[in-house]
């Protein structure tokens, strides 16, 4: 499978500049067999700018790693390109995109990587728009904008729960919405038979955020589960019947009475194998 990466402008067009010592300027962009790495040196990132993806076969499984604050990722993509956005507002991780010092990296996945029982929702890549890259978190809680509450963070592999707000402490918020949904979408048909939640939990001064004692768990054929959670600081875990599907949606959450205000969901994992 060739792979090409390329680095763009506000305005689509390839960026140039200086890889290392040798102070000639090239493009940026790269193209390997299997797997491909840009190493700069000395760039800074602008807002609007872009790493875009090329593959020469949609439908693949690869590996990616497009910031140093972004830990290697086994995603799916559906298109033979994907274009991710530098957008520095929208970061929750101070120093994201931040350095000078570049190593890009996407690689082929293997088919040990790809028949692997392990957690497909995991994407640490994930952004707010569907990029065409999987999995991806959607939400209907459209009033929360603050990055450190979106979608994205309850699939970004962070597990520390006992606060809220900035890194490392981001989540899902639902803004006090009463019919609040998140949606892990795969992009492709997976087989899932187990779900963790890991609530946020932010006691340390005083009880800011309350529990729920019920979810419920969708999936695409509409069929659902519901499930009892309790007040605790630690992943929850419910099994079921291996089931296909090609998302997972978690709704209809019941607030515990008497529980706090601030509802949130640290991290939700979805575990099971691909099926395309």
């Amino acid at each position: 499978m060739d792979i090409t990466i390329q680095l763009l402008d506000q305005d689509n067009h390839v960026k140039t500049g200086v890889f290392s010592y040798d102070k000639i300027v090239k493009p940026y962009m790269t193209t390997g067999r299997d797997l491909a790495v840009l190493g700069i040196k000395d760039m800074t990132w602008q807002p609007g700018e872009k790493i875009q993806v090329k593959l020469d076969q949609a439908h693949q499984y690869v590996w990616v790693q497009l910031d140093e604050t972004l830990a290697p990722t086994l995603v799916y993509m559906a298109h033979k390109h994907w274009i991710y956005t530098i957008a520095p507002d929208k970061r929750n991780i101070d120093t994201a995109f931040a350095s000078k010092r570049h190593c890009i990296m996407v690689r082929k996945a293997s088919e040990a990587d790809i028949k692997a029982y392990r957690n497909l929702a995991l994407n640490p890549h994930d952004q707010a728009v569907d990029t065409g890259v999987y999995p991806h978190a959607v939400s209907n809680v459209t009033a929360e904008t603050n990055p450190t509450f979106l979608a994205s963070n309850a699939i970004d592999g962070k597990l520390a729960n006992i606060s809220h707000g900035s890194y490392p402490y981001g989540s899902w918020g639902i803004h006090e919405q009463a019919d609040a949904a998140l949606t892990i979408d795969f992009g492709r048909e997976v087989e899932v038979d187990c779900v963790k939640l890991l609530l946020r939990h932010d006691r340390l001064e005083w009880d800011h955020d309350g529990f729920w004692d019920q979810v419920t768990i969708g999936f695409s054929d509409g069929e659902t589960m519901d499930f009892k959670t309790v007040d605790t600081a630690d992943l929850q875990s419910f099994t079921f019947p291996a089931r296909r599907t090609t998302k997972i949606v978690l709704n209809n959450l019941k607030k515990a009475a008497n529980s706090a205000r601030f509802l949130a969901l640290t991290q939700i994992e979805v575990y099971g194998y691909n099926k395309a």
